[in-house]
């Protein structure tokens, strides 16, 4: 395999949870529905279309790349509507590379009819290799058609190792023997031919935060083995998604080589962006491009409008953990639930003898959980040492530093040692020393 990137640029969008606003959606229920949800779905047709033209008009870049989620979940009639979208893209002079992931082909196709939700018309796992089959299996140089993976070459001398993580009769984000061994074989292939490599996963492979590593669904399972695999046959690159956040990291194998993993937020939703890759000379460049809704946003602007519906996600997830219940559970959490949309950092601060900057003594703590919720899905995690969220932060937790001691046993697996002050305080600011968003990083052995 070439010890050297060859010259390639592409659009990477991802996770655009498509859904036919025809189906059904508005109505009691589906505002109930909405309550809960980071991305929009009601306008996640207008938004695809809006970002496909942003794409199609620029004549630089021929390539454009989407690692799954295609759909909202699976309505055979969302698959039909995007795909016209990717026609039109195609159409502009693109050329298209998807692969599909759980929300693609799920058993839970629904829309939103006259107050209630309603079943729709799914789409089976096996019908996704004709549906997309334009996009990517119909360029292919190899098919594993038992998980809808593929290796296509995307540019003259790279290929694209598409990995299909997510695919029926496995459990997700995960990569079984028969698969190493089909991926094995293609990157045998590539070395041979002297072809760069590069892959795309729906799942992150490295967590896109370090306290995503504790979430099982945030990242591949067993992921260090996969980046190794990759980082050792010569893969430097791969793109994801799922997560829905703005990432950059970096994993070193035993053996020193490097995979850089680039995860993208979703389109339809907080922090809405897109990124357009290019390498020249194993130089990568990374920029992050807005995603604009241009629909009634109630004067906000396009960032606003996002980002309100992730903080009131948020928020109304953390209410929705603190009820329901029964006898003393229930009086527990009503009261959980009044204490924590009452007090405010100040008075939090008070109870843990911590004392916090002047800034946030007025600020409630949940509308402070939101806005770090939003802060570390943008990427660039802004709460870094010196800002009065980051100093706060970690007088609490060093004041719980005896509770945080005696779970990190019970979190520590597989001989890796978790340091939740760290982990925790790495997640709410960025220490990598570049940039998640837009980043220029060297490539090459």
């Amino acid at each position: 395999m070439s010890d050297k990137m060859k010259n390639i640029s592409f659009y990477l969008v991802t996770d655009t949870h498509y859904f036919e606003p025809s189906l059904g959606a508005s109505g009691a229920a589906f505002n109930e529905y909405m309550n809960r949800e980071q991305y929009f779905m009601a306008e996640s047709s207008d938004i695809v279309k809006a970002v496909f033209a942003d794409m199609a008009a620029d004549k630089s870049v021929d390539t454009v790349i989407i690692p799954g989620d295609l759909s909202k979940n699976g309505e055979i009639e969302s698959h039909k509507s995007f795909i016209k979208e990717l026609d039109k893209l195609k159409a502009s002079g693109k050329k298209i590379f998807v692969i599909t992931a759980g929300h693609d082909y799920n058993g839970h196709s629904r829309a939103f009819v006259n107050d209630e939700q309603i079943e729709v018309e799914g789409t089976p796992f096996e019908q996704l290799y004709d549906l997309y089959y334009d996009f990517g299996f119909s360029q292919a140089l190899a098919v594993d058609k038992r998980t809808l993976s593929y290796v296509a070459e995307v540019a003259q001398g790279v290929r694209m190792l598409a990995i299909n993580c997510d695919s029926e009769g496995r459990k997700k984000g995960t990569i079984d023997d028969e698969m190493y061994e089909w991926m094995q074989a293609q990157l045998d292939d590539a070395n041979k031919a002297n072809c760069s490599v590069f892959a795309i996963c729906h799942y992150p492979v490295i967590p896109p935060v370090p306290v995503f590593d504790l979430v099982g669904d945030a990242r591949l399972r067993d992921w260090r083995k996969v980046a190794a695999f990759l980082a050792d046959n010569g893969v430097e690159l791969v793109l994801t998604g799922h997560m829905h956040i703005q990432s950059i990291n970096e994993f070193v194998s035993e053996k020193g080589n490097k995979l850089i993993d680039v995860c993208t937020s979703c389109a339809t939703g907080s922090p809405a962006k897109y990124r357009k890759i290019s390498i020249e000379d194993s130089v990568m460049k990374v920029e992050s491009l807005d995603i604009t809704y241009v629909g009634d946003t109630n004067g906000l602007s396009s960032k606003e409008f996002f980002d309100n519906q992730f903080r009131y996600s948020i928020i109304n997830r953390i209410n929705g953990a603190l009820s329901g219940g029964k006898g003393i559970a229930k009086i527990g959490k009503k009261l959980g639930r009044r204490i924590v949309n009452r007090i405010t950092v100040g008075g939090l601060g008070r109870l843990l003898f911590v004392k916090v900057d002047k800034s946030l003594k007025k600020k409630k703590f949940i509308d402070l959980a939101g806005d770090i919720g939003v802060g570390i899905f943008a990427g660039d995690g802004v709460y870094v040492e010196g800002t009065p969220v980051h100093d706060a932060f970690s007088k609490a937790l060093k004041r719980l530093g005896f509770i945080l001691k005696k779970v990190e046993p019970k979190l520590s697996k597989n001989g890796v040692e978790v340091n939740l002050n760290d982990m925790l305080l790495n997640t709410i600011g960025n220490n990598k020393g570049y940039s998640d968003n837009n980043a220029e990083i060297k490539l090459g052995r």
